[in-house]
């Protein structure tokens, strides 16, 4: 899977910065940049999926050009950069810490990690970068993203200060 070699390259970037964590899973002010800018480029929401979102469904409808049905099923719980594996999510509890029950919270938003956009994401919203490719919930290769210690050794290239790997210009504006 092309992820996979994404993955190894980020790996060995992180070696080299002596990286743990992605930084956007430690330190909020880091996350809420990354989310911003996922905001304001690729139009990540809705802002509460809880709630109908009519006009934002029809939005994303009309620019995937598909039912608003369909737009409703792109969501970044199954989108191809929306990384949840274990040692991901052992990543995003650690930076939630002791204020209150991180896993919880995780499961409360089902978080993840968006690997485009380097944040902390909720798996029932979604973007103009969604990437088609993954089942929520599929299961990969036990441990495949960890080191000897069980830390997390996949995509951080943000945090790495080289950007994504990937990079999607969506509507940006200079």
């Amino acid at each position: 899977m092309a992820t996979k070699d994404y993955e190894r390259a980020a790996e060995q970037m992180m070696k080299a910065n002596g990286a743990k964590c992605p930084t956007a899973t430690q330190d909020i002010t880091v996350n809420l940049k990354n989310r911003g800018k996922a905001i304001d480029s690729a139009a990540y929401g809705p802002e509460n999926p809880a709630l109908p979102n009519k006009q934002f469904w029809m939005q994303k409808a009309k620019d995937w050009e598909v039912s608003e049905k369909d737009a409703k099923t792109a969501l970044c719980g199954n989108c191809s950069a929306f990384n949840q594996d274990k040692s991901m999510l052992k990543c995003i509890a650690k930076g939630i810490g002791d204020e209150g029950d991180p896993w919880a919270l995780i499961k409360a938003g089902d978080l993840g990690y968006c690997e485009i956009f380097d944040f902390k994401c909720a798996a029932s919203r979604t973007c103009d970068a969604w990437v088609a490719g993954s089942e929520e919930g599929e299961d990969e290769e036990e441990g495949e993203d960890m080191d000897e210690e069980g830390e997390y050794s996949g995509n951080d290239a943000g945090s790495a200060g080289m950007g994504s790997l990937i990079t999607i210009n969506v509507g940006a504006k200079d």
